[in-house]
């Protein structure tokens, strides 16, 4: 396996692991009912669950163009092995 593959996955397993994150405070927020200050307004639970969930479609599409091209790039290319051994 090569280094490529193996860094590309620890970014996304390290990505996969913040946006749980980000979506577990964000339940967990909605959940709490303790009152705020007088004047603050609450966030509803759908707006904030959309502006946690498109950053994560965005991050994986990201992460699938990334892929293909890691993949493309870590494949041997005995072409390319040709040309250096002339």
């Amino acid at each position: 396996m090569r280094a490529t593959v193996i860094v590309f996955a620890l970014c996304a397993v390290a990505c996969a692991v913040a946006h749980v994150a980000i979506l577990r405070s964000v339940v967990r927020t909605a959940s709490d009912r303790t009152p705020l200050e007088p004047g603050v307004p609450r966030p509803s639970f759908a707006v904030e669950l959309v502006w946690a969930v498109l950053p994560m479609l965005a991050l994986a599409l990201v992460l699938t163009a990334t892929w293909t091209k890691v993949r493309r790039d870590s494949a041997p290319q005995p072409e390319a092995i040709l040309e250096v051994a002339r």
